[in-house]
């Protein structure tokens, strides 16, 4: 995946990479996007978003989000399931939905016929926004959040290629 411009204009989209890691570190350092991620430590650990700022090599791609050369989150479709995080410095501004719908096309164009998201019930904004992009809850489950250090009621989502406009 080469850098792209979201069709607004305002979003650069590239491959995550270890020149990364730093700001990816001040990311997953605020509670407040942490707690709202599956498999991220709490406290942040260093090694752990180190391990995590490489360019994906599996099924799919994630993405580093910039804003104005920085980054501002990422983006991910990975074997199929869609994933996303923000600073909050940036929630509410719309660019959660803006860059998980260019994933989501992204993923669509490459030959992805249904794609899943999965986010906790407490998150209320990723609900509101996997609604936007035409997902369909599927499941309630309880599952471990790395993070919060207990199960966590989560809520599983689908969308078909098909019902994506």
């Amino acid at each position: 995946m080469t850098d792209a411009s979201s069709p607004r204009g305002r979003l650069v989209y590239r491959r995550l990479g270890p020149a990364d890691a730093e700001a990816l570190h001040r990311l997953v350092s605020h509670w407040e996007v942490t707690r709202q991620l599956g498999s991220w430590p709490w406290p942040p650990d260093p090694g752990f978003t180190a391990s995590r700022a490489v360019p994906y090599g599996g099924d799919g791609f994630v993405w580093a989000v910039c804003l104005e050369g920085a980054l501002i989150g990422t983006v991910s479709v990975t074997a199929g399931e869609l994933g996303y995080m923000f600073a909050p410095g940036h929630h509410g501004r719309g660019y959660g939905t803006e860059a998980a719908r260019a994933a989501v096309s992204r993923a669509i164009s490459d030959g992805v016929r249904e794609l899943r998201a999965a986010v906790w019930a407490d998150n209320v904004a990723s609900r509101r926004l996997l609604a936007r992009l035409g997902f369909t809850e599927t499941a309630r489950t309880r599952e471990m959040s790395k993070a919060r250090g207990e199960m966590t009621d989560s809520i599983s989502f689908r969308l078909r290629a098909a019902d994506f406009g």
